[in-house]
């Protein structure tokens, strides 16, 4: 039997061992090797993958894709009548691409070429953008918002240019704010920042609904930062803001501004005016204004001149606060933002309440002899006349404005009847007017006003506490409009691009506090005051207006430092059997004589010019009384050309007075020329056989005399005259105070000078 042999393993000799030990030594030490090393690989793997996905994924996006965002139009603002008052227009950012620039020699032709252009620094853009390249950014903004002229250099230059890398400069659409009147309304409509958010006023107040949304165009890229041939493009439209329509009306806010600023030279005012006018019915603010104001246009320029000569002599960080002190000041909008006592306008709220509560009636008696004492008041109240007003009646209270009147009115009214009163007429709360910045009143608790009757006996006649002009026309409003305390607002409408409303505001009543009745009575009495009492010198020929006067001191200040330190103002209604619009006007710490700082020598006159130029706008047509009638203004036709008989029948039926110079049967020249306004009772002068007289005449001075006086100065230099302001049966008081045509001046013969004239008696 075979037996099968068995196969011997080799035997490996020591060198062979060695080596065999080597190379397992070798493969664990790899393999060892291989798995440490590939640890924090996989970490980091995982932490690219994983944890930092989708901060790569961002990056190779913004790597691929160029994303330029388009700025939204802002919605145009607009008065009642749809006159631009705030409107964006296409502009043009100057944008810079450091990521496609390749050399420093670059950066310097695109510095030196952007800086001459566009007026800048050239080191300065040269180190923006080299920064920014270092720093691996691709965006540079060199100038914002530059208008077509230099937009059109700007791509002259890239152009021309074969050295500028592609797409490394290049114009970005933008939008820029512009304001077509300049220092409109500026308080109330506010402006935007250079990035177009609202900062101040309605620009701020709505900066959502008029901003819109922004567009973006999507598009892929090489790595180099040029567009792919076949690349993808998404365009996303930009959503214009919603367009704002105001309750405003530009022409009667012209109106308001322009005899604002006279006043306020005139008046020598130190602390800025301001005014008001509202829809008596609907609430709606018709115009609103504080003078001086800006121009925001150019904004940061300080326009009252006492400033500008006080930072003249300033310098460094004292300069810097002064002037943002000011600016703040400057922006701040009065007639919402600032409050102050209204003096005696408030005694057309206490009339009210009298009257509604039956406590007193237009026929109860009243004396007046200086002063009323009431107790608890160490010394007697006084009135403005210290002489007293004697005997009156309460409508001759009201149109005296005597405070004993109204005092006693305040006390038969009782503290928790004129407590409620002043709730219910918001005199404790703000209006929530749409106007950004409004103040709440500085008032008493009940606590400190029912300590006794002094606080009541001052609220009557309107000093000791502190409301907003707002919350004073709305209040008065209501008196005058039925009764119907209504929400105060100056924005009518938000439109769509298209002009579509989107969203209206309509008037809204706030709540009932007097009855018709009671505002009937205040209505009658108020026009007595402009015809016979303290507001005469806000009479307007023609038209039946009413108001109050106002001359409150400022109680806030020590016995020293109050002593002619006042706010004037007037409160004025039309027509006044009807009111449409209310007025409120005021002059903080006017100058000039001590005795005539009173509501009736400055705040009455001026809203009677102000009245003069509304009423004959808004359509309400004049009513001549007999007086009225024989002082009235006509405007001269047009008689050249005509014969003698023709032109007679004209004059005569235009109620106008004429003589005839010379034997024609044809007018060749008339005096004065055809369109003056002159009065009634003035004379034309018709040539038959010559021109007019080719003279001229000096103007002389007709100031601070009586009307009498004043008409036969320019009579006699041959100028016809046009009266305004006071006159009638007051003449004694009445002076002449303005007159359009400077004493001395040289001036055509038959020039009409207008005159205004003031009752400078008044002392309220």
């Amino acid at each position: 039997m075979k037996h099968k042999m068995k196969k011997q393993k080799p035997v490996l000799t020591k060198s062979e061992i060695a080596t065999r030990g080597v190379f397992v030594r070798t493969v664990i030490l790899m393999l060892l090797f291989g798995v440490v090393i590939f640890i924090p690989l996989a970490l980091k793997l995982y932490q690219v993958q994983i944890i930092d996905h989708e901060m790569y994924q961002e990056r190779a996006v913004r790597q691929q894709t160029s994303d330029t965002v388009l700025a939204p139009a802002r919605g145009t603002i607009y008065d009642r009548n749809m006159k631009t008052l705030a409107v964006s227009a296409s502009v043009d950012t100057v944008v810079v691409d450091p990521s496609k620039i390749n050399s420093d020699a670059e950066i310097t032709l695109i510095s030196n070429g952007l800086a001459r252009i566009l007026e800048l620094d050239a080191a300065s853009v040269f180190d923006r953008i080299k920064r920014n390249k270092e720093q691996n950014r691709a965006y540079v903004a060199v100038k914002q918002k530059i208008e077509r002229d230099e937009s059109e250099l700007v791509r002259e230059f890239i152009n021309s240019n074969e050295n500028i890398p592609r797409g490394s400069v290049y114009l970005a659409p933008d939008t820029k704010r512009y304001y077509p009147y300049g220092d409109f309304a500026s308080n109330t409509i506010g402006f935007v920042s250079t990035d177009g958010v609202g900062l101040e006023g309605l620009e701020a107040r709505y900066n959502e609904q008029l901003t819109g949304t922004p567009g973006r165009i999507v598009s892929t890229r090489e790595n180099g930062g040029t567009s792919l041939p076949q690349s993808f493009e998404q365009y996303i439209d930009a959503t214009a803001g919603l367009n704002m329509v105001l309750t405003l009306d530009e022409i009667i806010q012209h109106f308001l501004e322009k005899h604002l600023a006279t006043a306020v030279i005139e008046n020598q005012v130190s602390k800025r005016a301001l005014g008001i006018v509202m829809d008596v019915k609907t609430g709606g603010i018709l115009a609103i204004a504080t003078s001086p104001s800006f121009d925001l246009n150019n904004r940061a320029e300080i326009t009252d001149p006492a400033i500008q000569e006080l930072l003249a002599g300033l310098e460094g960080e004292e300069l810097e606060r002064v002037r943002s002190e000011a600016l703040v000041a400057q922006y701040r909008n009065k007639a919402v933002s600032d409050t102050y006592e209204p003096g005696s306008t408030f005694k057309i709220i206490t009339a009210a309440v009298a009257l509604e509560e039956k406590v007193v009636s237009m026929d109860d008696r009243f004396s007046c002899g200086g002063s009323l004492t009431v107790a608890g008041y160490p010394r007697p109240m006084s009135c403005h006349k210290k002489i007293g007003h004697g005997a009156q009646s309460f409508i001759e209270g009201i149109q005296n404005s005597c405070n004993p009147v109204f005092i006693t009115a305040g006390l038969r009214i009782g503290r928790q009847k004129f407590w409620d009163y002043a709730h219910a007429f918001g005199f404790y709360e703000k209006t929530g007017v749409d106007i950004p910045g409004e103040s709440g009143p500085v008032i008493h608790s009940w606590t400190d006003y029912n300590r006794s009757d002094v606080t009541l006996a001052t609220y009557s006649f309107g000093q000791t506490f502190n409301i907003t002009p707002i919350q004073l026309i709305t209040a008065t409003s209501a008196v005058m409009n039925g009764g119907k305390l209504m929400q105060p607002h100056i924005v009518s409408a938000f439109t769509d691009p298209s002009g579509m409303v989107v969203q209206e505001v309509t008037p809204t009543v706030v709540r009932q506090v007097i009855s018709e009745d009671t505002s009937i009575k205040v209505r009658e009495a108020l026009e007595t005051v402009v015809t016979s009492g303290t507001g005469r010198n806000a009479y307007v020929k023609g038209y039946r207006t009413s108001g109050k006067t106002g001359t409150s001191q400022k109680t806030v200040l020590s016995e020293e430092e109050r002593v002619g330190k006042y706010v004037v103002s007037f409160l004025g209604f039309a027509p006044a059997d009807d009111p449409e619009i209310a007025l409120l006007v005021a002059l903080d710490e006017p100058g000039g004589p001590l005795l005539l700082r009173s509501g009736g020598n400055m705040g009455a006159p001026l809203a009677g010019r102000i009245m003069a130029d509304i009423l004959p706008y808004i359509g309400i047509k004049p009513q001549y009384s007999a007086d009225d009638l024989a002082g009235r203004e006509l405007q001269t036709p047009t008689l050249k050309g005509l014969s003698v008989d023709n032109a007679a029948e004209i004059a005569e039926s235009n109620g106008l007075k004429f003589r005839v110079e010379g034997e024609g049967g044809t007018v060749i020249d008339q005096l004065p020329i055809p369109g003056v306004v002159i009065p009634a009772t003035a004379q034309l002068v018709l040539y038959t056989e010559s021109s007019r007289p080719d003279t001229q005449v000096e103007v002389p001075d007709v100031i601070n005399k009586s009307p009498e006086q004043v008409n036969k100065l320019l009579t006699d230099a041959g100028l016809y005259i046009r009266v305004s302001g006071a006159t009638g049966t007051y003449s004694t008081t009445i002076v002449s105070v303005v007159q359009d045509i400077p004493a001395g001046e040289t001036v055509d013969l038959g020039t009409v000078v207008s005159v205004e004239f003031r009752d400078q008696s008044i002392q309220d």
